[in-house]
């Protein structure tokens, strides 16, 4: 998907507050042997609206590395350009805009975890006592105290991934990257990192997940952005997933037959005698559907949301792309 318009995720669609822009955006890695070149993101345009958390889902080199990447403004593009919250890709401005959590992260093994973060707080110029606050509120919130003054060179990569996220979260960012995550956490671990990020989303920051593993971020995500061979795939003449929702309702078989302006402006996907399955945009449309068959006199016994199954839907994805 190319077309600038046509790649827009979350937010509303009057006048949304962009907080990534990408336009035409290729990265073409040249190999040592002669003529030899890998293009590992080709042709992407890609707007991301504030307050959203954005799942970067794809198989191992479909791209997502290279994406984040070039919009922490670690590489530079081939072609193409980048904004992050208003400013060009590389800028002083976008990078103190944003956090960024690479897939191994390291540090040096005989630092603390507080005197990591405090030396990654003076880096962002804070003051000596926001400094220390920022590093006690954290570790509290990263529940790490037991943790704050061990040295790193001790900790399990759970632990290691739990401390660049705070690192991430230093300056309070307003846009969050995170390249696969969950890599080295225990379920429990999981559970943390969605309630984490779950109040770092809603104090305003937009969110990208890289992961190959779709299932992971199910609960956490509100919409997908699909790599495959370093483009964003399309589902042919379907919705991405994540922005479609099937929303089943059960009803008394006597009563008036459901027409379909009842249901304007939803689509109708399934009906039978006493169930009616209707697509929505999320769980904000669920009142505007019952109340438009209450309305019309159907007497309703049940209501359930359903959300895509993103991961078989990506698995179906990469093998119509791969065959």
């Amino acid at each position: 998907m190319s077309a600038y318009d046509e790649a827009t995720t979350g937010g509303c669609e009057s006048e949304p507050v962009s907080v990534i822009e990408c336009r035409g955006l290729t990265k073409v890695y040249h190999g040592s042997g002669h003529g030899t070149q890998v293009c590992a993101l080709d042709d992407v345009s890609l707007r991301v609206n504030s307050g959203t958390i954005i799942g970067l889902i794809g198989p191992n080199g479909a791209g997502k590395t290279t994406f984040l990447s070039l919009v922490a403004g670690l590489i530079f593009p081939t072609q193409g350009s980048i904004r992050v919250c208003g400013h060009p890709a590389r800028s002083l401005e976008a990078r103190r805009s944003l956090g960024y959590i690479p897939e191994s992260p390291v540090f040096l093994s005989r630092y603390t975890a507080r005197g990591v973060l405090k030396h990654h707080a003076a880096l962002h110029g804070l003051s000596r006592r926001a400094i220390a606050d920022q590093a006690d509120r954290l570790l509290a919130q990263l529940r790490m105290e037991e943790y704050a003054d061990r040295a790193v060179g001790g900790f399990s990569l759970g632990m290691r991934q739990r401390l660049a996220l705070a690192v991430a979260l230093i300056d309070s960012p307003r846009l969050l990257l995170l390249d696969e995550p969950s890599n080295g956490l225990d379920p429990i671990g999981v559970i943390e990192l969605r309630r984490i990020l779950t109040e770092v989303r809603q104090s305003g920051a937009t969110i990208i997940i890289s992961s190959h593993r779709p299932g992971e971020l199910e609960r956490l995500t509100s919409d997908y952005v699909f790599l495959h061979q370093g483009r964003i795939v399309q589902f042919g003449s379907e919705e991405p997933a994540g922005r479609i929702e099937r929303l089943q309702i059960e009803f008394l078989p006597e009563g008036p037959r459901v027409e379909e302006q009842t249901l304007a402006p939803y689509r109708s996907l399934e009906t039978s005698e006493t169930k009616l399955t209707v697509a929505v945009g999320g769980v904000q449309d669920v009142p505007n559907v019952v109340n438009s068959l209450v309305k019309a006199g159907v007497r309703i016994t049940g209501v359930m949301l359903e959300r895509p199954d993103v991961e078989r839907t990506f698995v179906r994805l990469y093998e119509e792309r791969s065959s």
